[in-house]
């Protein structure tokens, strides 16, 4: 008895739209026929391309053809077509055996392609040189034009020219089309690049040991967008990392380099850093600009510092005010660097016992406001509120302090 293999082919456009099956039967090795059903011919738009599906039960390879010649590497399933003409295919089973060419699937180009698309009017920085291949616009196979119709075909590197308008066309993927309409562009070369970077910080003058937050701003003033940004903003010796947040872009903490993929018109990005400060080491922090596209074309702008000073204040919060001359008075420790100090000393019940503004090391245990108990002036032995404020826009430093006698 005869073996039979049949043969199936599926056309689909790029769309998926089913237009066409094809059926091939052939007789293993010695008899041969061929049937088909379906739409023979195909009428898409210029530069759009065809699927064409073979789907056979037991094949193992294919070749396509197109007008009679075989296409180079086309041994799939699956082909797409990207040229007019007519296409055939054949199959092959693991015996060997070959099926008839099917039919011809006839591909014919009809209507007109549509222009690119894209902004009308295009930003550049006259100083950077901007070219043809600059302009931004979305289509495939683009070719420029010095006019809306005709005109001189212009090259990739032509010089663009301030207050021109070129014209955009879309050609097939062949190259054998274009679209009639042209998409015009109108060019602008006054909008240099000027990224500006500004860096600040929560707590100028923080006690070692607290956590402080630096914040870096990247603001892009111009009305063209930038890319592939890249800020060197590396944690300097005297503060270890603590945490991050960004509100664009990606930040390392190995290399300290923050990288914004985009900024466009007027907009800002954002980099929090947190760390502790340490005693010693360099607090000085730097955020710098190192790249952008196109490149920024005023550095004045692009590099920002912050230093922090950490406090040298200590409170010695034990005082014997006996006049032994033995630490009769209630101490800090470099208070002389914060002339605009403020201290308030309560007691136990909150009531205040003492103030000073410009607090010296000169309080020795006695009371200046009223209506306090004292005896000949002197706060009793007992344990103390403070309040120092630095005076320099800090936190105030607060805590608990003794008095003995």
């Amino acid at each position: 008895m005869d073996r039979v293999v049949y043969r199936k082919y599926n056309l689909y456009p790029s769309a998926d739209m089913n237009i066409g099956r094809f059926i091939i039967v052939f007789f293993c090795c010695w008899q041969f026929a061929a049937a088909q059903e379906g739409n023979r011919l195909v009428r898409v738009p210029p530069g759009s391309t065809v699927r064409l599906t073979a789907a056979s039960g037991g094949a193992v390879g294919y070749q396509w053809y197109r007008d009679g010649e075989e296409i180079e590497g086309a041994v799939e399933a699956v082909y797409e077509a990207a040229e007019q003409g007519s296409y055939t295919a054949l199959s092959f089973n693991a015996e060997g055996c070959q099926s008839d060419l099917s039919e011809a699937v006839m591909i014919r180009f009809s209507g007109s392609l549509l222009p690119p698309s894209g902004q009308k009017d295009q930003f550049f920085c006259g100083m950077l040189l901007p070219v043809i291949a600059d302009m931004e616009v979305t289509g495939t196979g683009v070719i420029w034009y010095d006019s809306a119709a005709g005109g001189r075909r212009l090259l990739a590197d032509d010089l663009l020219e301030d207050g021109n308008t070129y014209y955009a066309a879309q050609a097939s993927a062949n190259g054998e089309h274009e679209s009639r309409e042209r998409l015009g562009v109108t060019v602008h070369l006054d909008y240099c690049p000027d990224l500006e970077v500004r860096k600040t910080v929560d707590n100028p003058s923080p006690m070692p040991g607290s956590e402080v937050a630096f914040t870096v701003a990247v603001a892009n003033k111009t009305a063209i967008a930038v890319r592939d940004i890249v800020i060197a903003d590396r944690l300097p010796s005297g503060f270890d990392y603590r945490l991050h947040r960004t509100d664009r872009g990606s930040y390392s903490t190995g290399s300290g380099i923050w990288e914004i993929p985009r900024l466009d018109s007027l907009q800002e990005a954002e980099l929090k850093v947190y760390a502790r400060v340490l005693p010693q080491g360099d607090h000085t922090n730097i955020a710098r600009l190192e790249n952008s596209d196109p490149g920024d074309t005023d550095a004045s702008d692009n590099e920002a510092a912050v230093t922090v000073v950490p406090s040298c204040l200590k409170v010695y919060n034990l005082f014997s005010p006996n006049g032994d001359g033995i630490n009769d008075t209630f101490r800090v420790e470099c208070i002389e660097r914060y002339p605009d100090n403020r201290l308030e000393v309560y007691n136990r019940y909150g009531n205040m016992v003492y103030r000073m503004k410009g607090y010296d090391n000169s309080w020795s245990g006695t009371s200046n406001v009223k209506n306090t108990i004292s005896r000949n002036g002197q706060l009793p032995v007992g344990t103390y509120y403070y309040v120092l404020d630095p005076g320099d826009g800090s936190d105030p430093l607060t805590g608990w302090l003794f008095i003995t006698r």
